[in-house]
């Protein structure tokens, strides 16, 4: 049932931005922390705390469907030729949320879904796409960089480029992927920064495998 969302306004981030007004980096991110406060406060639906070890299974269950369907385009003609196994996965679970009602495959399975918290109903496809493509992003600029990368007749290029893109997925392994872990796994209200960009967040739901792609 939704219920009004405790407060968190301006006020929430008004110390450290002041204290940290010399930084234009911290500064910048106090704000967008304080837009992201000031939007959630008009939501209606609280979001509820699903356990981590629903999620980790509900992610596999995910990798594992966009693993199948990478195989399944792998050995299609010509489509293969545009697409890597690991471009198709990646493509998958940015846009899984929006199945089902937001409930996807996996979150179906261990009854739980993706909410609107501004309605408490089912995500758009906008939101579905935001919420994941704030840790998937990078991992699908890389693949596309891959493939683009592949009809360049230039090896020392290509070399340097590889070699950035190396870089690149380094420091999404290591700053990206533990900042959304623990947003997930120790806040109260299990919220990623995905969610919180989207505007959404996880309710418990009962499974349904009805409406596939309801809007």
């Amino acid at each position: 049932m939704p219920r009004p969302l405790r407060g968190s306004g301006r006020d929430r981030y008004e110390t450290d931005s002041e204290a940290t007004s010399g930084n234009p980096i911290v500064r910048a991110w106090n704000n967008f922390n304080q837009s992201l406060a000031e939007n959630r406060a008009h939501a209606e639906f609280e979001p509820e705390r699903i356990e981590p070890g629903r999620r980790v299974i509900a992610l596999g269950i995910d990798f594992g469907i966009g693993f199948l369907l990478s195989l399944m385009v792998m050995v299609t003609p010509f489509v293969n030729h545009f697409f890597s196994g690991t471009l198709v996965i990646v493509l998958f679970l940015i846009v899984r949320d929006y199945f089902f009602e937001g409930r996807g495959f996996g979150k179906n399975l261990m009854g739980f879904k993706v909410v609107d918290i501004f309605s408490g109903n089912q995500p758009s496809l906008k939101q579905a796409l935001m919420r994941n493509i704030v840790y998937l992003g990078p991992l699908l600029l890389l693949q596309i960089f891959a493939l683009i990368l592949a009809l360049i007749p230039a090896p020392t290029v290509t070399t340097v480029i590889n070699k950035l893109l190396n870089a690149l997925a380094t420091l999404y392994v290591l700053v990206i992927l533990p900042i959304e872990s623990y947003r997930s796994y120790e806040r109260e209200d299990s919220m990623r920064l995905g969610d919180e960009v989207a505007g959404t967040c996880l309710a418990n739901s009962d499974m349904s495998f009805s409406n596939f792609l309801s809007k």
